[in-house]
């Protein structure tokens, strides 16, 4: 069976001149040949193809050559690399914080609310109860505060490549979060997704009330979503991407045939196909074979 190993990283500490060399040598040692290699982008994304009867100790031996390089190393069964559908987390994934959070922050609650947040996303809390006990605590702040949150988000670095590239090539992409539609809407629209899903605040007279309109979208509803849009579209999971960094991203991640956990919390790393400490969200492309000529900037 054909592999390809990836080491992946970011601009601030490009790999070294020689990783090439380096690569081969490993193989070599763990008797296994080269099946063609490349720079996917120059001195940050490097891959190379092999054939190997896998197993989990020798996937794991052949990785842990490289365990001190800054760098995500990932080996992927090379078939069906580039998928169909797209479906990526919002906040700390394709913005860079946590939107709720945020929210708090600007209402007074900010330390309160974050330590709920981090336990949530380490999977200690249920999604579900956890988002309404934050929701209660910022009833009454000004709804105003919202444009704030809007005006002040912050995309992550290679979220517009990520988005643009996978729809430029055809995939379907879908923005689903926990957060709030308001902010889905506009992140949504600004990188091109083909459709967001999210909870819906409840405003009344200029205030957040802590209600949310029902159905609430809680720690299963991105795996639903994936199931039902890859009926739809008469695909399998194993043609989906997903990416987020939350334990409410694991259903999704488990389902999908490249769940990526980008600066995941250890709750999602467990269960995702790959993971992105180091290189940005175009880690992502750089997984499916995308080579910087193909990728949309």
């Amino acid at each position: 069976m054909q592999y390809i190993l990836s080491i992946l990283t970011h601009d601030t500490t490009p790999l070294p001149q020689d990783l090439p060399e380096m690569v081969l040598d490993s193989l070599s040692r763990h008797g296994i040949g080269d099946d063609g290699h490349r720079w996917l982008s120059p001195d940050i994304a490097f891959e190379v193809a092999f054939e190997a009867e896998a197993s989990p100790n020798r996937m794991a031996d052949l990785k842990a050559e490289f365990a001190g390089l800054t760098a995500d190393i990932t080996i992927l069964p090379a078939k069906n690399r580039r998928k169909k559908l797209l479906i990526a987390d919002m906040d700390c994934t394709i913005i860079t914080s946590e939107s709720l959070n945020d929210l708090a922050e600007l209402s007074g609650f900010g330390e309160e609310v974050a330590q709920i947040t981090a336990r949530t996303m380490a999977g200690e809390l249920d999604f579900g109860q956890s988002l309404m006990a934050r929701m209660k605590i910022i009833a009454g702040s000004d709804a105003g505060l919202i444009q704030k949150i809007i005006d002040d988000a912050e995309l992550s670095e290679g979220a517009e490549a990520l988005v643009a590239t996978m729809n430029h090539h055809g995939a379907r992409t879908i923005l689903a979060s926990g957060g709030f539609t308001f902010l889905t809407e506009v992140i949504g629209k600004r990188l091109g997704f083909d459709e967001h899903y999210a909870n819906q605040m409840v405003i009344e007279d200029g205030k957040i009330t802590g209600d949310l309109i029902p159905p609430l979208l809680d720690q299963n509803a991105k795996a639903t979503r994936l199931q039902t849009t890859i009926a739809e579209m008469g695909i399998a999971a194993e043609d989906v991407a997903t990416i987020g960094d939350g334990a409410n991203d694991r259903g999704m991640t488990e389902l999908a045939g490249l769940g990526t956990a980008f600066r995941g919390k250890d709750a999602l790393k467990a269960v995702a196909t790959a993971t992105l400490d180091h290189a940005d969200l175009r880690g992502l492309l750089w997984l499916q074979g995308y080579h910087d000529d193909e990728i949309v900037t």
